[in-house]
């Protein structure tokens, strides 16, 4: 399977696929109440930014100090997600796996979203 074999080719390949395409995130608002229900000023992590349907809900949801966080190893994605960390210095993008996250974030984390 193409999208299983790595290097500079494949990647090329998967990202041309899926530039133009538009991902709708299900259960958007439902997911997000349930990530946060521990309250708005809390710290959380969205496993999977992609293109931030899930973040900029999150966002919108956590107070000033609420904090999140988003892992993508995609670097469109990742390129999308700085410049959402420009316009908001509550959110931080992390360009690694998600599976790095008990190094990556050392701060206690309240909900974590993984779609």
């Amino acid at each position: 399977n193409r999208l299983h074999n790595s290097g500079p080719r494949y990647l090329e390949q998967v990202q041309a696929r899926c530039r133009d395409r538009r991902h709708v995130p299900v259960l958007l608002a439902e997911a997000v109440e349930a990530v946060v229900a521990l309250g708005p000023d809390r710290l959380y992590v969205d496993c999977t930014f992609g293109r931030g349907g899930h973040t900029k809900l999150l966002l919108s949801k956590l107070s000033e100090t609420g904090q999140l966080r988003a892992f993508d190893v995609d670097p469109l994605a990742v390129e999308v997600a700085q410049s959402l960390a420009v316009e908001d210095s509550r959110f931080q993008i992390i360009h690694r796996p998600f599976g790095e996250i008990a190094t990556a974030v050392a701060e206690p984390i309240a909900g974590v979203l993984l779609d």
